[in-house]
């Protein structure tokens, strides 16, 4: 009797960490796919404000920025295109118009709830839409 317990708390021993591993990573998994989701809706919603007849860039910016800061486990976004100056805020979106197109993008990086890779660099998301700005005749 003895050594079956012995037995039993050695086989919970070695499977209790796999197990807890497979929760902490299906958690992990949701929240980023959650997370990546959320910023393709917010360059969507974005980039359908700015194509607007009078909408601008900065509309834009604005719409996908409010779209997506609720979603985010934290971190938060902020305005900011690659190239320019000032401090890169983890995710970022970007709004570039002209008169035939206006573009959204975001990108940067969540942190991990599990942090399994080295350097913590976090998990990536990106999302691009483009569209055509609507014209009235």
């Amino acid at each position: 009797m003895r050594r079956a317990n012995g037995s039993a708390l050695l086989e919970f021993a070695i499977v209790w960490p796999v197990a807890l591993l497979l929760v902490a990573g299906s958690v992990q998994l949701a929240v980023w796919g959650s997370e990546a989701y959320s910023a393709r809706q917010a360059a969507l919603a974005g980039a359908r404000t700015g194509s607007a007849a009078d909408g601008t860039a900065a509309l834009a910016e604005s719409a996908a920025l409010r779209l997506l800061q609720p979603a985010l486990v934290g971190t938060s976004a902020g305005a900011w295109c690659p190239g320019a100056t000032g401090a890169k805020p983890a995710v970022w979106v970007c709004a570039v118009s002209n008169t035939a197109r206006i573009e959204v993008r975001v990108g940067g990086a969540v942190p991990a709830l599990v942090p399994l890779l080295p350097g913590g660099g976090g998990l990536p998301v990106a999302a691009d839409v483009g569209l055509a700005r609507e014209v009235f005749r």
